[in-house]
């Protein structure tokens, strides 16, 4: 049975667990604590970019920086607690043929613009996550694998030695999820695909600390190309998702860890699927576009739990990517319909703004946010190609 192809949302990368890091790299620029996870004994790479090696420049806008070793869509990413970035897994172009399924994985280096392979995945996957592991290590989850199924394999990157090795599996195995990672430490994955294609409510969590995955309670919607944020009191707000053919939810729902339950969260102004979910500096959530041409966007407010709209976008977004900037304003890239374009959301003022052009059209690619404040895009579909290219947004 072939399957009907969209993205995984950052969260991820992208999406929730990419914001994680992110705003974990952002505290650690305003402190002197140190990385929000315990980083291994390894390498430290400077803030400032040389422009011996690669294509990086210190001018605001969009600049075109190293290119990956492989093309790739349905990938993830996230930072390292070195200011070096993983990127691991999703379809490729190989021998010239697109829509393999990879289990390679490469690292960025902002010193140098340049990307390095590091080591090959236990399983190919795509349509997966990755969480950062309090001791430095990097959880690689389940996903779609080369029978376009969802599984139940985890694989778990040491970055003192950049190889791979089996964790602990999955009790249900599933792709095309959301994954954050609790305030505690443990990763949740929620929702997906099974491997019998059907649309799961069932959640799952794993701890460091006894290497195991334990269910959750499950949501009460089956939920695919949600969005999954965790907030400022450690909850989880879901929201969207649905059927790839409809019918999409307007639906959100809130987990409390610490009583493993699910709450109303009130609904949105409109069904979404694909759409992004970004957590703001003030706590509120922002949601934007989705599929069918969707150009609206709002905000949830944890202290009211009530639903606002705060303007539109200039284009239609749905595969995009957004990205907390160090200024609490918000990025958006790409897009399905070949967008090159990059818009910003101003919180304060809740007006949207031209962030120029990126040099290739892309979407279903992760955002990442580097430790000097600028946003490595990797990757992603692009018009006519999965694309190895990346770009640097400086704001």
């Amino acid at each position: 049975m072939r399957r009907q192809y969209t993205a995984l949302m950052p969260t991820v990368l992208g999406g929730a667990l990419l914001l994680s890091f992110q705003l974990a790299a952002l505290l650690f620029m305003a402190c002197s604590g140190g990385a929000a996870t315990p980083a291994p004994a390894a390498r430290e790479t400077p803030q400032v970019a040389s422009t011996a090696a690669a294509k990086v420049t210190s001018k605001s806008g969009f600049s075109e920086t190293g290119a990956m070793k492989d093309g790739r869509s349905f990938h993830a990413a996230l930072l390292l607690p070195d200011g070096r970035v993983l990127a691991a897994g999703g379809k490729k172009t190989a021998r010239g043929h697109q829509g393999q399924v990879s289990d390679t994985a490469e690292i960025y280096d902002p010193a140098t613009g340049e990307w390095h392979l590091t080591g090959t995945m236990l399983e190919e996957r795509s349509a997966f996550a990755m969480a950062l592991l309090p001791d430095g290590k990097v959880l690689a989850v389940a996903g779609m694998g080369s029978e376009r199924e969802g599984q139940t394999d985890v694989d778990v990157w040491d970055p003192a030695t950049g190889t791979w090795s089996a964790a602990a599996k999955l009790n249900e195995a599933r792709d095309e999820y959301n994954l954050v990672v609790l305030k505690d430490g443990r990763v949740m994955v929620i929702g997906g695909n099974s491997e019998t294609f059907s649309l799961l409510a069932s959640a799952e969590i794993y701890d460091p600390a006894t290497a195991a995955w334990t269910k959750a309670a499950p949501m009460s919607a089956p939920r695919l190309y949600h969005t999954a944020t965790v907030l400022q009191d450690g909850r989880v707000l879901v929201t969207g998702g649905g059927k790839t053919d409809g019918p999409y939810l307007k639906s959100a729902e809130a987990y409390d860890p610490a009583t493993d339950t699910w709450s109303p969260a009130g609904e949105m102004s409109v069904a979404r699927i694909s759409h992004s979910a970004t957590l703001l500096k003030d706590g509120r959530v922002l949601i934007v576009g989705g599929k069918g041409q969707k150009t609206s966007a709002e905000l949830w407010d944890p202290a009211t739990e009530t639903w606002t709209p705060t303007g539109s976008t200039a284009e239609p977004r749905a595969d995009h990517s957004a990205t907390l900037l160090a200024d609490g304003r918000v990025l958006i890239t790409g897009g399905v319909g070949n967008r090159t374009s990059g818009e910003i959301y101003d919180p304060a003022t809740g007006t949207w703004s031209a962030a120029g052009n990126m040099a290739i059209s892309r979407y279903r690619h992760p955002a990442v946010l580097l430790r000097d404040g600028r946003v490595l895009l990797a990757g992603g579909q692009g018009q006519s190609k999965l694309l190895a290219e990346t770009e640097l947004y400086t704001p």
